[in-house]
């Protein structure tokens, strides 16, 4: 089992650096799995990479070791209900995940943030599946000069289950790490992609 730890420093520390791409790591209070962020700049538009997050078809193509992704309920543009399969590897078992996606824009500066919030409970466990009980993060888009953005992904969650603490770590930072490389070339699909929500003066923050 995953046990608890007692609060430790959070200063973020990088563990990998290279071709655009930095993922870092800290202490997650209260326990021994780490938080995980990683940064990446992509050769898009803010529609493009809206466009990228929301296709839940698509989800298993660039997101590390997807199993598919589903949207259990659409809440207007703004907020999505999403089921998610991860695909383990041998000899664990499949995990499944239930969170709920908050899209916010800031009308100055147009950067985005989509808050990941965890609901397991949103529809039953599956049998073959183990439901991850603690997931929670966000993305965060920030427009750049020359048409560039700037992709945060941060990440916290707990697998369930019986797996070892340096696994569960290990896999956090290469899942993070492989998803935002993937993303890059992965984005490129949606040039042109038009969205009602970036750039949309009329969006309501309150959302």
């Amino acid at each position: 089992m995953l046990c608890a730890a007692p609060v430790r420093s959070a200063e973020w520390e990088i563990v990998y650096e290279a071709d655009n791409l930095r993922v870092q790591r800290r202490d997650y209070a209260g326990s021994e799995l780490d938080e995980i962020k990683g940064v990446v700049r992509v050769k898009a538009t803010l529609n493009a990479v809206m466009a990228l997050l929301k296709d839940a078809q698509f989800n298993r193509e660039w997101v590390y070791r997807s199993g598919g992704a589903s949207i259990l309920q659409d809440v207007g543009y703004a907020q999505a209900y999403v089921y998610g399969v991860v695909d383990a590897p041998y000899p664990m078992s499949d995990r499944d995940t239930v969170v709920r996606f908050d899209y916010h824009q800031d009308q100055e500066t147009k950067e985005i943030t989509v808050t990941i919030i965890n609901f397991p409970e949103f529809i039953p466990e599956k049998a073959d599946l183990v439901r991850v009980p603690r997931i929670g993060g966000f993305w965060h888009l920030k427009p750049e000069k020359d048409g560039w953005v700037e992709v945060t992904y941060q990440v916290y969650g707990d697998p369930g289950g019986w797996i070892p603490v340096w696994l569960a770590n290990r896999a956090a930072v290469i899942s993070v790490q492989e998803t935002l490389r993937n993303m890059i070339p992965a984005v490129s699909r949606y040039k042109g992609a038009r969205s009602e929500f970036v750039d949309e003066a009329a969006f309501s923050s309150n959302k």
